[in-house]
This record gives structure tokens, sequence and C-alpha cells, in this order.
């Protein structure tokens, strides 16, 4: 059998352990990491390491809210400090304000029952062309009135109008009330599966959803379709926010192909010398 000169490279690579021998930690490829208070609108923080875009979701809305609040409410995050004495972190916060009755009251926040699943929350698109073995981390606060049930869902299509979003596992429902979830930091950490490899156009966002049969806090919303809060109960349509930090897109760097090449040149020219030493035997 005639084999190219890339698939005996390959094989005497691997005959000679090259590849198992070639391991690389997680990089860190972009992060968002937020230590000072920023005032309102800060819609789009920049990242603190590496390039990237963040954008809320959802905020800019037609909708009604409680208390005849609307409609309509407008993009108005901000970076802050949670309202919890656990912790001196700060956050990105996602919210809206009322642009109609009531403006500046607190009502209106811009969170939704009415906002289809997916639509509310945060999106971070970097550039990951060239890495492997994506991950994610990222602390996620939550006030006690706000949406309890988040989903991790990552795409390749960011800049296409209608990206294709898939699913990260099963969704989050948050505990405690006010405070980071699982009152630990950072708090959430995922890996996409291996097949998802680098792209430029990739991206990741967190957003709210509406409690699921199997969801510990299905019950308390009565199954009635709306969005359930961390206190228990439905969303009360007028408050509430999430806050995020540490925002971190890690991945493994793929080797370049002439780094490759120059492995298995060297596996090749290994094999060769121990053959010519068995020879000389």
């Amino acid at each position: 059998m005639i084999r190219s000169k890339k698939s005996v490279g390959l094989l005497a690579a691997a005959a000679l352990g090259v590849w198992g021998a070639h391991t690389a930690s997680a990089d860190v490829i972009t992060q968002w990491a937020f230590n000072a208070i920023v005032a309102s609108p800060d819609n789009s923080p920049a990242p603190t390491t590496g390039s990237g875009t963040a954008v809320s979701l959802g905020m800019t809305n037609g909708y009604t809210y409680a208390g005849g609040e609307g409609p309509g409410s407008t993009t108005s995050d901000d970076i802050t400090q949670p309202n919890t004495p656990a912790t001196t972190e700060y956050a990105w916060r996602i919210r809206g304000n009322s642009n109609k009755k009531n403006a500046g009251a607190g009502l209106a926040n811009g969170w939704n029952n009415s906002a289809p699943n997916y639509t509310q929350g945060a999106e971070f698109e970097v550039n990951t062309a060239g890495y492997e073995d994506l991950g994610l981390s990222f602390d996620w606060y939550c006030t006690t009135q706000g949406v309890a049930n988040m989903q991790i869902q990552y795409t390749l299509d960011a800049s296409d109008p209608s990206p294709i979003w898939v699913d990260v596992g099963s969704d989050y429902v948050f505990a405690p009330a006010n405070n980071f979830y699982g009152a630990t930091t950072p708090n959430i950490s995922v890996s996409l599966p291996s097949s998802v490899l680098g792209d430029s156009d990739f991206a990741v966002q967190m957003v709210s959803v509406k409690p699921v049969s199997t969801d510990s806090d299905y019950s308390f919303t009565n199954g009635d379709g709306n969005y359930a809060s961390a206190a228990g109960g439905d969303y009360n349509n007028s408050s509430g926010n999430w806050s995020f930090n540490f925002v971190t897109v890690t991945g493994t760097a793929v080797p370049e192909p002439a780094s490759v090449a120059v492995l298995g040149l060297s596996g090749l020219a290994l094999l060769g010398r121990r053959r010519s030493k068995v020879k000389s035997l």
C-alpha cells in the first residue's frame, strides 16, 4: 500500500508518542472582568483581556409592564456592586429603563413575561478561530425578584441575521436569591463539545428561559407559562435583574500546519535513527 508523505509523518509521530507528548493548557482568549462602577448607559463594555463584543439582549422593547408601566423599555445597563454583604465584586447589570409612564420610578426595567424564551440576557461575541476545546466561565448574580432560569447557548453564526443557537446542557435554576449562583465565584463553568472548533463568528449567550416540568421551580409558577422569579412564584413583571462578571472564553491553540509538519519530520528522523541502530547491531 502506498502512503502519502503526510500520512507517513502522522503514523511515525503516533508510533513515537509525539502526539501524546504534545499537550497544551487552555488559554484565555477573551475576558470581561469588571472592577469599578460605571454609570448607565454602559450597554456594550469592552473586554479587559483580548478582543470581543458584549451586548445585552431584549432590554429595548415595546412590552407593557406591571401597574400599567410602558409600553416600552430602553436598554440602560451599568456596572455596579451587587447588593450582597458577601462580596466586594463588581458586575455588569442587565436591565432597561422605562421610556413612558413613571420613568425613573424603578418599574419597567426591561425584563418581561411577554418576551419569548432566549431573547433576554447577554451575548458575548469572540473570535475563537485557531482554537479548540472551547470553554466558558462566568459569575452570575440574580436579585430576589430576578428571572430564575437561565440557558447557555453558543453559535458559529453570530453575524447572521438569524443565527442558529445550540443549548449547552440544561437550564440553570437560580439559588440562592440575591446572591451569586451557588453563593460562589466563579460559579458557572462549562466546556463545549470537542466537535465544536473555534470560529471567527463564535458567540455565547446567557438568556432567560421559562421553567419546564423537570425544573425544580416549575410548580412555583403553576405551569402558567410565565417566567419564574428567584424568590419563587411568577416573575413580577416590574423589577429584578441579572449581573455578570469574569466572563471568560478559553480554548487550546491548534498547532500551526508548519509545526505539525516539523513534528512529523522529527518523528521520521527519529524512526530512521532507530532503524539504523538496529541494523548496526
